[in-house]
């Protein structure tokens, strides 16, 4: 048996599906450790959408999160891409055709739509089938959001990686034979559902219950959740207030994300902090605070 063990994300999971078409008697590991972890993988075994925390680990590494170093003992597979398409690009001869189209999951689950080969979507056209999302009548006027579909699969999948159902997830993305079938997901459905109301909830949700510092040219959330939300609280918050750089960090396991523009340049300032590792690519970093993360907002202050 091959281990392959994956990063707990939509480009994670769909780099490790990939995969598993490739190497014999695969078998996936989302993995809920510390990124990059190698503990316990053998010269065998794959990695995937993580750069190893120990570079004497003698696997194969596919990964988009460098730099390596030279001095590493795993044979490495990267690109300036999302990992799922690395391993696709790896492994399409051993791919069906028909399951092409999970290639959605992983750019648009990286934030990198524009990179879905054209020859996907020939695969399937129903991913630019665009599809409801909300509608609502207002003085009499309906009014129908509607989305293409290759944008709306990798949020289901999210959403039950966020709530740490993870077998779930690997489940849905291994056996849907088409696109709608994540898109009407029941599982996925209550996990979104979840999710968004632990954002939301006018009088238990994070936005609510959360401390929110909003510094110059960086917005800082802390808050506390047993789910697996500092991504998504980010993007979020990214997304409210224009674009401008958030970082997000959840008091219960003291890992956090950067969104926007400026996440390599907090990334670079950051740096001298012992307490905090802080990587990704660029426009999306995670981060661990290994103390109080109150601590982080006053060192913050003196580098403004």
């Amino acid at each position: 048996m091959v281990n392959v063990r994956c990063h707990h994300d939509a480009d994670g999971v769909s780099s490790a599906y990939f995969t598993s078409f490739g190497v014999k008697d695969a078998k996936i590991e989302i993995w809920s450790g510390e990124f990059g972890d190698t503990t316990g993988l053998t010269k065998n075994d794959y990695m995937c959408d993580m750069r190893p925390i120990q570079s004497d680990f003698p696997g194969t590494v596919i990964d988009h999160h460098g730099p390596y170093p030279e001095d590493r003992k795993y044979t490495l597979h990267t690109d300036n891409v999302p990992a799922g398409l690395i391993a696709f690009n790896l492994y399409k001869e051993d791919i069906p055709k028909s399951m092409w189209w999970k290639v959605a999951l992983a750019c648009v689950g990286d934030g990198q739509p524009e990179l879905i080969p054209t020859e996907v979507y020939d695969s399937c056209p129903e991913l630019l089938m665009n599809i409801k999302t909300s509608a609502y009548s207002s003085y009499g006027n309906w009014k129908i959001n509607t989305f293409p579909t290759y944008k709306l699969l990798s949020s289901p999948v999210n959403a039950l990686l966020r709530k740490g159902e993870y077998q779930k997830a690997l489940n849905l993305v291994q056996y849907s034979e088409k696109p709608m079938n994540i898109i009407n997901s029941v599982d996925a459905g209550k996990a979104k559902y979840d999710v968004k109301k632990e954002l939301e909830d006018s009088k238990t949700g994070i936005m609510v219950r959360s401390d929110i510092y909003n510094l110059e040219n960086l917005t800082v959330i802390l808050f506390n959740s047993e789910y697996r939300m500092s991504g998504y609280v980010a993007t979020v918050l990214n997304n409210a207030m224009n674009g401008k750089t958030v970082m997000a960090i959840n008091r219960k396991n003291s890992r956090g994300s950067l969104r926007g523009d400026l996440a390599f340049y907090w990334r670079d300032k950051l740096k001298p902090l012992e307490y905090l590792i802080c990587d990704g690519h660029p426009g999306f970093c995670g981060l661990t605070c290994t103390i109080n993360p109150d601590t982080l907002i006053e060192d913050i202050l003196k580098m403004m």
